[in-house]
């Protein structure tokens, strides 16, 4: 299976790069919990250790080498732990089961068990921590009730399995934006909530749990014509004059029809996704543009905006910083 990465993800997030191991155990336990170490070699690492970490808002991201063969035990994992091994190889015991693994053979390791992890000296993982209370919470809105029972999964993951593939390529997808310098992980304070909820949901659906059955049967509706037509619409003629009365007539329902459809389906208004979906290309546009020969009213206006005030604060509240202070901050490649 080729790599993951073509060069060790989140180096953005270095924390540590060294041979002590005990500034390792001490930044791991802070991040992940409290555990036991117990060094196979002898004498120094062979090579440095090294701690990536980019925090999510109710777990973590890491990338981690020890540099040296290396034993962890935990009395009792009190999160949901991923391991994808990277290099080297490991074995992970968690419960009464155990997996070896080594890259393109994952390990998903739950609460309420006693676990150990033991590491080749070639070993590097990319870890993902996500606590018990949010996964369950999460669960239980898919479910829309209370579970009724721990959710539990299968603890190998077969990477090459295609049950594996789209979470794979989520977690791809996450770990390669938060290592560009203008990632939305750093730019929106809500987007580390979005990155965690799309890798609890693709997590999920895609390891076998002790729901699987009951999420796959789950049924969404799906959307009126007249909504998907609105939104292209909207994407396409942004930035021309539009009013609720030129939706309604371009939908060919009823502003009543059209209204409750967009509450219904997008729990938001046509309107207000006009003004978000302007806003949102406001961003790109700022974000692109060369703060020497563009300013913010021209590129508020070619989007559609005609009151700049009103149009500054609405920017401010959706992206926590001003248009202009996102023209004079440009992304840096």
């Amino acid at each position: 299976m080729a790599s993951l990465f073509e060069a060790p993800p989140l180096q953005r997030f270095l924390l540590h790069k060294t041979s002590d191991i005990d500034t390792v155990h001490a930044s791991v336990a802070d991040i992940l919990c409290a555990h036991r170490v117990n060094v196979s070699g002898s004498g120094a690492p062979i090579t440095d250790a090294v701690v990536h970490h980019a925090p999510l808002p109710s777990g973590a991201i890491m990338y981690l080498v020890y540099g040296t063969p290396i034993r962890i035990d935990i009395s009792q994992l009190g999160f949901f732990l991923l391991e994808l091994p990277l290099s080297g190889s490991s074995t992970t015991f968690c419960g009464e089961g155990s997996v070896v693994s080594v890259p393109g053979q994952a390990v998903i390791a739950g609460p309420y068990q006693q676990f150990a992890t033991e590491w080749s000296v070639d070993c590097s993982k990319l870890l993902i921590k996500i606590e018990l209370s949010a996964l369950e919470v999460y669960l239980s809105t898919l479910l829309g009730r209370r579970q009724i029972r721990a959710l539990d999964f299968e603890m190998g993951m077969e990477l090459s399995a295609d049950a594996a593939a789209s979470l794979l390529r989520t977690v791809q997808w996450i770990v390669d934006d938060l290592d560009q310098p203008c990632s939305l992980f750093n730019t929106n304070p809500l987007a580390s909530l979005q990155y965690q909820n799309m890798l609890m949901w693709t997590l999920l659906h895609c390891q076998k749990n002790n729901y699987s059955q009951e999420l796959a049967a789950l049924e969404f509706p799906q959307p009126p014509h007249y909504i998907l037509q609105t939104e292209k619409y909207i994407q396409q003629h942004y930035s021309e004059p539009i009013s609720l009365e030129h939706l309604v007539e371009h939908a060919h329902v009823s502003e009543r029809t059209l209204l409750e459809g967009f509450k219904r389906f997008r729990d938001v208004s046509p309107m207000k996704l006009l003004k978000l979906t302007r806003l949102d290309f406001v961003h790109l546009a700022l974000k692109e543009a060369d703060s020497q020969n563009s300013n913010v009213t021209d590129i508020a206006l070619a989007s559609g905006f005609t009151q700049l005030g009103k149009f500054s604060t609405e920017y401010k509240e959706r992206f926590g910083e001003s248009p202009s202070e996102t023209l004079k901050a440009p992304c840096v490649v």
